[in-house]
C-alpha cells in the first residue's frame, strides 16, 4: 500500500462550515484603532488522524466577496482592486504539506496560503480544541489559531486609500481561524 493510501485510510475527514466557525481579521487604522472584519463564506476539509498527528492535512478556501466589517462602504473598498480584487480573485485558500506536532494539542501546520493570487508558505500554530460525539451519534472536531501576516507580501496594498492617507492602515493583520468539523 502507498503512504498516500495509508494516510487517507487513517486519517478522519471532517468538513467544516461557517456555522460551525470563524474566519476573522484585525489591523490597526491610523496607529490607534483596531479594525476587524470576517469572511461570511467559507469551508474547510480536515483530514485528522489522532493516533499520528503528522499526518494529518488541512485544505481551506474562503470567499473573498463574503469579506464583511460591518460596514457595507468598506467591504465594497476590500473587494475592489485596491485590497482583494474579488472580481479576479474570489477565493483566499490555504492548503497544507506539512503538519509538525508540538504537545498534545497543539502543532505547528505549514501551508501554502493564497491571498490576491499571491501564494506564500506559512506555518501557523493550531490548537486542538477536543473531539466528541454529539447527540444523534455525529462526531465532531474543534480547531483553532491566530497568526499574523503582512498584507503588502500579498498584494493587499491599499492603492489608492492607502496612498491618498499614508500610515492609515497597519501592514500586520492578525488572522484567527475557528474551524468545528462534522466527521464525513
Amino acid at each position: 500500500m502507498n503512504l498516500l493510501l495509508a494516510v487517507l485510510l487513517a486519517a478522519t475527514l471532517y468538513q467544516v462550515e461557517p456555522v460551525n466557525g470563524t474566519v476573522s481579521f484585525s489591523l490597526m487604522k491610523w496607529g490607534v484603532i483596531r479594525e476587524e472584519g470576517s469572511f461570511r463564506d467559507f469551508k474547510a476539509s480536515i483530514h485528522y488522524d489522532a493516533r499520528e498527528p503528522a499526518k494529518s492535512r488541512v485544505e481551506f478556501e474562503v470567499k473573498a466577496t463574503s469579506v464583511d466589517t460591518k460596514n457595507d462602504s468598506r467591504d465594497g473598498t476590500l473587494r475592489s482592486v485596491d485590497f482583494f480584487h474579488v472580481a479576479k480573485h474570489d477565493k483566499l485558500t490555504f492548503r497544507s504539506v506539512r503538519v509538525v506536532p508540538r504537545t498534545k494539542d497543539v502543532a505547528d501546520v505549514t501551508g501554502d496560503l493564497t491571498i490576491k493570487g499571491v501564494t506564500r508558505r506559512i506555518t501557523v500554530p493550531v490548537r486542538l480544541l477536543g473531539v466528541t460525539k454529539r447527540r444523534g451519534g455525529g462526531e465532531v472536531v474543534g480547531f483553532e489559531t491566530a497568526f499574523k501576516i503582512d498584507r503588502r507580501a500579498f498584494g493587499v496594498t491599499g492603492g489608492r486609500w492607502v496612498a491618498a492617507s499614508p500610515g492609515v492602515l497597519g501592514n500586520e493583520v492578525t488572522i484567527r481561524v475557528i474551524a468545528g468539523g462534522e466527521k464525513r
